[in-house]
């Protein structure tokens, strides 16, 4: 659930439900956006769990919610849940590759529409987003760093598009890098640290709004430094 970027409430809701569904609510759960620990108030015996990647996948919350609903309505039993879990964990519910590059292009593409007009520029920004976010992708695979990655992202598309204005194929370079880096912006990461600082989850809260701000500080410096610089 935390891998999939499951909302914490949610997490400790489905926790407390399964765990009385169980007859085990003698356990106390302390969730965290980056761990998990349960904690036996019988025996004082803790398990802890550290969550060390994670992302959106709406597809697998969905599943996960499906097969908690199953067991709380006495549908399937405790082994069958677990068998269940066992499936979902196992299949990633990730778009193919080239529907990911393509998703990246159309929105890169509208959001250059909404920010300047209809024009060739915006059949550019779709091309760049979609070769930008390929290059992305071939990135996470091979550096551990996130951030990292998205700093190179944003010099790529930065230096592409100075490149473009210095050989006259644009006029407007910035709204043109402006919408290529819209498929990184971590807006969800925000409002979700907003809704658990209201909720009343300060660290959940704390360290979300840290990963939004640390996402937004890695595309927004190579920007600044690269069209300052070189424009």
């Amino acid at each position: 659930m935390l891998e999939s970027h499951y909302e914490i409430a949610e997490v400790r809701e489905e926790m407390d439900q399964l765990m009385k569904a169980m007859n085990v609510d003698h356990f106390y759960s302390y969730i965290t956006q980056t761990g998990l620990m349960l904690i036996d108030q019988k025996t004082n015996d803790v398990k802890m769990i550290s969550i060390k990647n994670y992302s959106y996948n709406f597809e697998k919350m969905g599943h996960i919610k499906e097969s908690v609903n199953a067991f709380l309505k006495n549908e399937i039993s405790e082994e069958e849940l677990y068998d269940k879990f066992k499936k979902i964990e196992s299949k990633t519910y990730a778009f193919s590759y080239p529907i990911q590059v393509l998703s990246a292009g159309v929105i890169c593409g509208a959001m250059y529409v909404l920010i300047n007009s209809l024009t060739v520029t915006a059949l550019l920004s779709f091309v760049i987003g979609i070769v930008a976010y390929s290059v992305y992708l071939i990135l996470e695979k091979y550096i551990s760093i996130k951030t990292f990655s998205v700093f190179l992202y944003s010099s790529f598309i930065s230096i592409i598009a100075v490149v473009l204005f210095k050989n006259n194929v644009t006029s407007d370079s910035f709204s043109l890098v402006l919408s290529c880096i819209m498929p990184l912006l971590p807006g969800a990461t925000l409002v979700n640290s907003i809704r658990a600082s209201i909720n009343g989850d300060y660290l959940t809260g704390l360290s979300m709004a840290a990963d939004a701000i640390n996402v937004s500080l890695m595309l927004g410096i190579p920007v600044a430094f690269i069209l300052t610089n070189l424009m």
